[in-house]
């Protein structure tokens, strides 16, 4: 039985249906995506599988790999959103931002980043393996080391600070919104 996305391949002689039962049967036994397993096994690029899922879901893709992106751009998300959730701005225009993400049908993520940036997302594809790359070159995880003899930060302050700095980035549509969402929260008793 063949895979949808490795008859994709087949029909676009990217691998040999010998490379195709060979990932079958590797998944079979180890689980995992057939996509990644050819990339893993050798058969396939990164862009074979980025460009063949983006036929099969019928989105755009974009190798991240030969991409710089804007520090302001990059800016509209949080660094915790995007490596959590897998995905990173790379354009706005106006008030679409293209955001790359890794399964650009998930409705709810798109919605999330919506929200946050203030802009219309227009999602890309790529792979796992370019979205690794990517949060590791553009969002850092930064190692937090105490520094001997510092006052521990005022956590309240800090959250008022972000929460100023995300209501600046909002549009004003965004922003009323959220004005009448906070007038309508009743006051503790």
């Amino acid at each position: 039985m063949t895979s949808k996305f490795g008859q994709l391949l087949l029909w676009g002689n990217l691998i040999t249906p010998e490379q195709l039962q060979h990932a079958l049967d590797y998944q079979r036994m180890h689980g995992g995506k057939v996509g990644e397993i050819l990339h893993h096994l050798g058969y396939v690029s990164d862009d074979d599988v980025t460009r063949t899922l983006g036929m099969k879901y019928g989105v755009p893709t974009v190798n991240l790999k030969h991409l710089e992106i804007d520090k302001t751009v990059l800016g509209l998300i949080a660094p915790d959103l995007a490596r959590t959730k897998r995905v990173i701005p790379l354009s706005r225009v106006g008030s679409v931002l293209t955001c790359a993400m890794e399964d650009p049908t998930r409705v709810d993520l798109v919605r999330e980043v919506e929200f946050q940036s203030g802009c219309n997302v227009q999602p890309v594809l790529v792979t796992a393996n370019m979205m690794s790359d990517a949060l590791e070159r553009h969002y850092p995880v930064a190692v937090n080391m105490p520094l001997p003899f510092t006052q521990a930060p005022n956590p309240k302050a800090a959250s008022i600070a972000e929460i100023s700095l995300l209501l600046e980035q909002l549009s004003p549509e965004k922003l009323e919104y959220v004005r009448r969402f906070l007038n309508s929260i009743q006051p503790l008793s």
